[in-house]
């Protein structure tokens, strides 16, 4: 059953990071991966918010590993970083890799310490 959970969030998390992906292309410059940083810092967030409740195991299975798995995404982060040091854009990189992992944890205990209000 907890496959079924993780898999049923999995499969609204990819589809909702497709649609603000799709968002963003059609407004922004396809070369900046502002869509994958805004994503992977909302899911940072809502994952930190999320680990301080008291949640079924089946609803922290279904929110943070499935749907919040399922849209953010590392994979992404780092094809988008090795394009740039392919097309030898390497400070480029250096302040994508910076900045993504700075924002996430920021986000992440943000969303830990607005738990706590919230």
């Amino acid at each position: 059953m907890n496959y079924l959970v993780v898999g049923a969030g999995g499969v609204i998390g990819a589809i909702l990071r497709y649609i603000v992906g799709k968002i963003f292309r059609e407004v922004m410059d396809r070369d900046h991966p502002v869509a994958t940083l805004f994503i992977n810092m909302i899911g940072s967030f809502l994952i930190g918010y999320l680990s301080t409740k008291h949640l079924s195991s089946e609803y922290k299975l279904f929110l943070m590993t499935g749907l919040l798995g399922g849209f953010t995404t590392y994979s992404t982060f780092m094809f988008e970083t090795s394009r740039y040091i392919k097309k030898e854009k390497h400070i480029k990189a250096i302040i994508y890799i910076f900045v993504s992992i700075i924002s996430g944890i920021t986000a992440a205990c943000v969303g830990i310490w607005l738990a706590s209000f919230v």
